[in-house]
């Protein structure tokens, strides 16, 4: 049986992001792991300073304040994904996101987490510390894989994210495929993709209007990347392609 750990944290949709686990649990018959972690990075911020300022005695009743949220937070999760039809338990955890994500994924195929309006400090994390593939939700739901767009450049990273996803989905035969400016006279993960039996339709789109490019990406269920590289902050201030896409693409996706 394949397995999602389902993390909850700042995302943009949570309603998405439960979505996209019923999606995975019903029509393909996925093992749903919930779980909310208690980041232990937040609370040695919030007890430190607010704007810069100390809190000296007020940060008892403000940690305090926060745990009150918090377990409202929990209880309506908890619903929320009880009504969903997700009965597994939503399991609470304490401590620094990236090392328990990385101890929980042992047990799981994949890593179903919610995007926010920028990739943050916190995903970013996650998609460095983590070995095995992640799915990211961000303004649509995961509900078909009937339209999978690959992002292709043909390097080391694409390559494992298709062998990633073409092991874990492999109910999916159809892909579609794109480059950006970038025209190869042998496309080595074509040449792959074909081996293992997947039809892919290539395109080489010659446009840097990138409006265009995440209207074109909109159209898909699924939108297929490469990692991230330890450079991503260095990326983010050039203006790195695939960060502008990663960003701001509204269709889920799924980077191994």
């Amino acid at each position: 049986m394949r397995k999602a750990l389902l993390l909850f944290g700042n995302e943009i949709d949570r309603g998405n992001l439960i979505e996209s686990a019923v999606y995975l649990q019903n029509s393909l018959k996925f093992k749903i792991y919930p779980l909310y972690i208690k980041d232990m990075s937040r609370d040695k911020i919030v007890a430190a300073s607010t704007d810069g300022m100390m809190l000296g005695g007020r940060s008892p009743f403000i940690m305090q304040g926060w745990a009150d949220i918090e377990k409202e937070e929990i209880e309506s999760l908890e619903k929320e994904l009880k009504d969903k039809g997700i009965n597994a338990p939503l399991e609470v955890d304490i401590g620094l996101v990236n090392e328990i994500v990385t101890e929980k994924m042992k047990e799981c195929d994949t890593l179903l987490i919610g995007k926010n309006e920028v990739i943050t400090e916190r995903i970013v994390g996650v998609l460095k510390g983590n070995y095995k593939s992640v799915i990211l939700i961000g303004e649509k739901p995961l509900n078909s894989l009937e339209k999978v767009l690959i992002a292709n450049d043909d390097g080391v990273k694409i390559n494992r994210s298709c062998y990633q996803f073409t092991n874990l989905f492999t109910e999916v035969t159809k892909f579609d495929s794109f480059s950006i400016n970038l025209e190869l006279d042998d496309n080595i993960l074509l040449e792959y993709l074909k081996d293992k039996d997947k039809i892919v339709n290539h395109r080489v789109l010659k446009t840097n209007n990138y409006d265009e490019i995440l209207d074109g990406i909109a159209k898909y269920d699924l939108f297929i990347m490469g990692n991230l590289s330890r450079s991503y902050f260095f990326e983010k201030i050039i203006g790195k392609n695939g960060i502008k896409l990663l960003e701001n693409a509204k269709t889920p996706i799924f980077i191994g």
